[in-house]
């Protein structure tokens, strides 16, 4: 899903993922995709993810 999601998405747009599922971490962790993110502190494993290309 995050794939169709990503080319609409501009540089410098957050996308926030619950329960840091395992295709949406592929996805964005892959370098050639452009986006860095991080694990957030809350129960269940929510990633916020930045584009930054």
């Amino acid at each position: 899903m995050i794939g169709i999601v990503a080319p609409q998405l501009r540089v410098g747009g957050y996308v926030m993922n619950d329960n840091a599922e395992p295709d949406y971490l592929d996805f964005i962790r892959d370098p050639k995709n452009g986006f860095v993110s991080m694990t957030l502190p809350l129960k269940g494993g929510t990633e916020l993810s930045l584009k930054l290309r």
